[in-house]
């Protein structure tokens, strides 16, 4: 019977077979058993939307991560292919009744394309100078979209509005966003553990003897952004039919920095952590925004629970005492915790 099972799953990669036996991955699929039966639990429209929300920052954050955690090309304009996905989809979906699944299909399909011309671009920037570069090709975009001679075909300030949702339903698209969250996750984790990863992971770490190794570093590091814009693209897709609307404002900065700190919360260079670090900003941002409601007058609640601050005080902190990330930490003093109980 052990043999008929092993043959069973035997396509089942070896990683992903150990993975589930250890601490994180016992933790990971509680945690998902918790998120499929959330419906069940609480049909509210609002608490399904903050989980839906968050999902889709799940996808972003660990797009960015993909490309900065195991390839080491830090990029503070990743809301470039985020907001075109957006835009292709909302575009299609309003103007040419595309149905979600076709318009999706566009809209990531053109955020690839960018990321393969933007990776081209970008090519010999490193470091601060790859970050800055990409931000102000992401500031380009959003200037673009608002310029008033073109928006008969980009829209303008206004954006497009009245988009089509993903379903009228709220408990169906809790699901679908859940099942592409599984699938989006789980291939960029496939891809992090194949020889293509540890290519991506040794250009990271040392690019010069990545080279003399015989790697081209071109290719992969141009491969890294198409991935990671694919991503975002899905990401980003998801966040025009939530928010039923998009404008040029979803170029900015903001969304670039916010999937940065998603990825320190859960620790940079490890996809569930950015994942699961999407989760703790996008809740904590709720409770800070109800906690901040309670007395708008008080001038000292007000800054202590704006979200701006709060998270650029956990970036400082992260980057001080935690570098693997807070919910990394955590998550490891737990697994210490919890052989002590076993008596391990």
């Amino acid at each position: 019977m052990t043999r008929n099972l092993r043959d069973k799953f035997s396509g089942i990669p070896n990683y992903l077979k150990d993975w589930v036996l250890t601490f994180k991955g016992g933790v990971t699929i509680i945690f998902l058993i918790v998120l499929f039966l959330i419906p069940i639990l609480t049909q509210q429209v609002y608490y399904l939307e903050i989980f839906v929300l968050s999902m889709i920052f799940s996808i972003f954050a660990a797009s960015w991560d993909f490309l900065a955690g195991f390839t080491g090309q830090v990029s503070f304009g990743h809301a470039i292919f985020f907001g075109l996905s957006a835009y292709m989809v909302s575009a299609t979906m309003v103007f040419n009744n595309f149905s979600w699944w076709a318009a999706l299909i566009v809209g990531i399909s053109i955020a690839v394309l960018v990321g393969f011309i933007v990776g081209i671009i970008c090519l010999r920037m490193k470091g601060p100078y790859l970050a800055l570069g990409t931000m102000t090709i992401g500031i380009m975009f959003m200037n673009l979209f608002r310029i008033g001679p073109l928006k008969p075909w980009l829209w303008g300030d206004e954006g497009i509005s009245s988009v089509p949702p993903l379903s009228s339903n709220s408990v169906t698209v809790f699901y679908i966003t859940l099942i592409f969250m599984i699938i989006s996750i789980t291939m960029m984790i496939h891809i992090s553990k194949s020889n293509m990863g540890t290519i991506m992971k040794s250009i990271r770490d040392d690019e010069t003897g990545a080279e003399a190794s015989g790697i081209n570093t071109t290719k992969y590091k141009v491969i890294a952004f198409m991935i990671s814009s694919l991503f975002a693209g899905v990401a980003g897709g998801f966040f025009a039919m939530y928010t039923r609307s998009v404008n040029p404002l979803i170029f900015q900065p903001y969304y670039s920095f916010i999937v940065l700190i998603m990825a320190a919360l859960g620790g940079i260079a490890t996809i569930s952590g950015s994942a699961l670090g999407a989760f703790t900003f996008i809740l904590l941002n709720e409770i800070l925004r109800d906690l901040g409601e309670l007395d708008p007058t008080n001038p000292v609640l007000i800054i202590f629970t704006t979200p701006g601050f709060i998270f650029s005080l956990l970036l400082i902190f992260i980057i001080r005492f935690a570098s693997k990330g807070i919910i990394n930490s955590v998550l490891e003093k737990l697994k210490d915790l919890w052989d002590v109980l076993l008596g391990r």
